[in-house]
């Protein structure tokens, strides 16, 4: 059992993206159509449960390094677990906006410090190669939150109450959280294990015989590496290039956090009821879950610049799509939460890989915690921004439209930086 505990430990990872992340976020949508029809919330009390949320992970991530500096991931993980299923306790006991803005203050902190930072820094101890594979299966947690959840919210609400639907939910996060405390190890030494190597390319027949005391390739600090596929970096990024993954995280983090927090208000706005709304919200979540895998595998196979590339490119799509779903009704809203499913993969998935691979280990954690703050800096940003546009405009869909504006940009930022990487990493061959 021991040798395969790294199973165990993407099996906690998973875990964690679903009670952290999945729960007050990805899969949190569901509950805004209820909650703007809360007396005395509204549009803009929607608007600021969320954003109370997204400023406050936003902190919380800023000092993440410290904390983990200080403590180690297992009882990082179990501090925000508690927290999560303690603000989801404070939603199941709101009647008023200022109870439901606390439960976001301790969701947010549990999100902040239980989220990718924590399990990107579990696949970087525990694995050094096939890590887009690895972060696409860990990441499918928070997907899986979003394709089961909505649905579970909506059947709970109609035979009960939105109390007992947000009691449900801290109740699971509690009972989830705790078996995955009881499991988790930090790093691989606290088990006897070495972290899993990516084997190295087969040698040519001729030079297999006389090579058997050449230096092993799958040294930590320099692991093997394959044409495409994506592993651990042992270099960080110029300070030019950085900046400009840093801006990138922004507007991913505006488009994956408040497009996905938006997008059952979107249909309920267009005219598509409830129930309808939430078996898209489900679509939604569905093709997160599944496109999650799937990007880490395309990572592995193709590289990270055309993984990337390719699934920015269904992104704006999707978010088109969105911006058109009025017209359509609920057909125009399925193919929309399909395609923005897929794309927004890149929020997970892509952030990981981007992270674990454009960093070298000394880096890591400051590398996480700064992309982390970047992207929850453009969740908390615009947040505001599609509740105001709405008033103003009396349609949601502009919002979107600026948000595949924001998801080109984007794209052309990682494509923009790879190539730099993938030039510099060529320099000494030539």
């Amino acid at each position: 059992m021991r040798q395969h505990y790294r199973i165990v430990i993407v099996a906690c990872c998973f875990c964690i993206l679903f009670i952290n992340q999945g729960l007050p976020a990805t899969s949190f949508n569901v509950f805004q159509s209820y909650l703007v029809a809360m007396p005395g919330v509204g549009d803009l009390g929607g608007s600021l449960v969320l954003t109370v949320r997204s400023f406050v992970s936003l902190v919380a991530i800023f000092f993440v390094s410290a904390f983990y500096r200080r403590f180690s991931l297992r009882v990082g993980v179990a501090a925000a677990t508690a927290f999560t299923a303690a603000g989801f306790l404070a939603y199941s006991l709101a009647r008023d906006l200022a109870l439901l803005c606390l439960g976001s203050v301790l969701t947010g902190i549990g999100y902040g410090f239980g989220g990718v930072v924590a399990t990107t820094m579990l696949i970087g101890n525990w694995y050094r190669g096939h890590i887009g594979t690895v972060a696409g299966a860990v990441g499918m947690g928070s997907g899986v939150a979003s394709m089961v959840m909505p649905l579970a919210v909506a059947a709970v609400i109609a035979r009960s109450d939105l109390s007992h639907a947000f009691l449900m939910e801290a109740l699971l996060a509690l009972g989830l959280g705790t078996a995955v405390v009881a499991l988790l190890r930090s790093k691989p030494q606290d088990v006897g294990l070495r972290p899993v190597e990516e084997p190295a390319p087969a040698a040519p027949p001729a030079a297999a015989a006389p090579t058997r005391t050449a230096p092993e390739p799958s040294a930590p600090a320099a692991p093997a590496r394959h044409p495409g596929k994506v592993h651990v970096g042992a270099a960080t990024l110029p300070r030019a290039d950085k900046r400009l993954m840093l801006a990138a995280m922004v507007l991913l983090g505006a488009v994956a956090i408040v497009g996905n927090g938006y997008f059952s208000v979107l249909l309920t706005s267009s005219g598509i009821g409830l129930e309808t709304a939430a078996l898209l919200t489900a679509v939604l979540g569905t093709s997160l879950t599944l496109s999650k895998l799937a990007c880490g595998w395309v990572f592995d196979l193709a590289g990270a610049r055309k993984g990337s590339l390719a699934f920015f490119t269904v992104l704006i799509v999707g978010l088109l799509l969105c911006s058109l779903a009025g017209p359509g009704g609920a057909a125009d809203g399925f193919f929309a939460a399909v395609f923005f499913g897929v794309g927004v993969a890149l929020a997970t998935t892509g952030v990981s890989v981007w992270t674990l691979e454009l960093s070298a280990p000394r880096d890591r954690l400051g590398m996480v915690r700064d992309f982390q703050v970047a992207y929850a800096f453009g969740g908390f940003a615009f947040n505001l921004m599609p509740g105001a546009l709405a008033s103003a405009t009396g349609s949601y869909a502009v919002s979107y439209a600026l948000f595949a504006a924001a998801a080109i940009a984007c794209a052309l930022i990682v494509g923009i930086v790879y190539k730099r990487r993938n030039l510099r990493e060529a320099l000494p061959l030539s």
